[in-house]
């Protein structure tokens, strides 16, 4: 136990860096790339961040080890990474981002071995597939929204799909960060204080995001997370859950059973009180009953408890997942405005339990 404590006390003061959850963005600086060369310590494939440790011999002889921030493992796995992609011992380039606290750690984007296998960081958008195989559904006629029986799979967020007005000619990265601040008036019709937070999010590349502190991904934002959903379906109880692969086992109910929202019973929380129907293939949701501890999407858009929400979920073939919601709001924008996420289903493979801490590594490390 204690070899177990003087480890975790040593890598805690050698690499906070590891300590917590964080944008990715507000830890290291795109504008300032490096390129180390260096031999492996260990490769600790761990959720929330994967982590390569290297040490790099400088022209004089002097070691330092260096810590390599990846994505999730679930990210990885998408791109072909395994936990035997990296090993210890082995020589390689890693090319990344500079850390904006001057630590010796770099946020990888490429890592390329000594064989000349190149191992990509960053998340590879998703191939726009052709309808292989028609839209599954349930006995009654309508799409099944999750899996199919003796089938595995889930939903993750198509890269570069981002939550903004529909029509509005903004550019973002993944993270939701705009290329361009003076964008941020399109992104939604904000109420003047809304966009100022809005803004001071941005200038302060989401440093503040709830999430980086394990709480929920409330609201639209469920349907971003890196790491994906699934869609429970259970027809003869009326009900659809939402489970989300990106915090803390997080799920969300949805009742098809024709009741109504009760506005006086409802206790604000991060995915609302939802009531839905089908209109023909279309799943429609409405929600309200939401707190304010949330940004309910990538990149900090605001949101007070006035929030309600209309969704459209539906299923045009095997591989699509559309996600349409019209955003009402009057305490944070000037008027109700719509946009749209598009999901890919990613085969064979189930949705990963994923925990989200304060120092979230796998038992296995924890424990050695």
């Amino acid at each position: 136990m204690r070899t177990c404590l003087f480890s975790f006390l040593l890598l805690a003061a050698s690499a906070p860096y590891v300590l917590a959850h964080h944008s990715m963005a507000a830890a290291y600086d795109d504008k300032k790339p490096v390129t180390l060369k260096g031999v492996v310590t260990k490769f600790d494939w761990t959720n929330p961040h994967v982590f390569v440790f290297v040490d790099v011999t400088a022209a004089n002889g002097d070691v330092t080890n260096w810590a390599v921030e990846l994505p999730s493992r679930v990210e990885l796995k998408r791109d072909g990474w395994t936990k035997d992609s990296v090993n210890v011992g082995d020589s390689l380039t890693v090319e990344g981002s500079s850390a904006r606290d001057s630590s010796k750690a770099i946020g990888g984007k490429q890592l390329t071995l000594a064989t000349g296998k190149k191992l990509s960081a960053i998340p590879a958008a998703m191939p726009v597939k052709q309808a292989s195989k028609p839209t599954p559904r349930w006995p009654d006629g309508h799409p099944r929204l999750g899996f199919v029986p003796q089938e595995t799979g889930y939903w993750a967020g198509v890269p570069g799909s981002n939550l903004l007005e529909a029509g509005a000619n903004v550019s973002m990265n993944a993270e939701g960060l705009l290329l361009n601040i003076a964008d941020a008036a399109k992104v939604a019709p904000f109420q003047p204080w809304a966009k100022g937070l809005y803004e001071y999010r941005q200038r302060n590349l989401l440093k503040d995001d709830p999430m980086a502190s394990c709480l929920p991904p409330g609201g639209p934002r469920q349907f971003q997370t890196a790491n994906g959903i699934q869609i429970v379906e259970e027809p003869e109880r009326k009900r659809v859950f939402v489970m989300s692969g990106g915090g803390n086992r997080n799920w969300r109910l949805i009742n098809l059973d024709a009741r109504a929202h009760q506005p006086d019973d409802v206790i604000p929380t991060y995915y609302g009180d939802s009531v839905g129907k089908w209109e023909g293939d279309t799943l429609v949701i409405d929600s309200i009953g939401f707190n304010e501890r949330f940004w309910f999407a990538n990149g900090g858009l605001p949101h007070t408890e006035t929030l309600h929400l209309t969704e459209r979920i539906s299923r045009p073939d095997f591989n699509t997942l559309k996600y349409e919601v019209q955003v009402t709001d009057p305490g944070a924008y000037t008027r109700p405005w719509s946009a749209s996420l598009m999901l890919q289903w990613v085969p064979n493979q189930e949705i990963e339990e994923y925990f989200c801490d304060e120092y979230n590594r796998d038992q296995e490390h924890t424990e050695k």
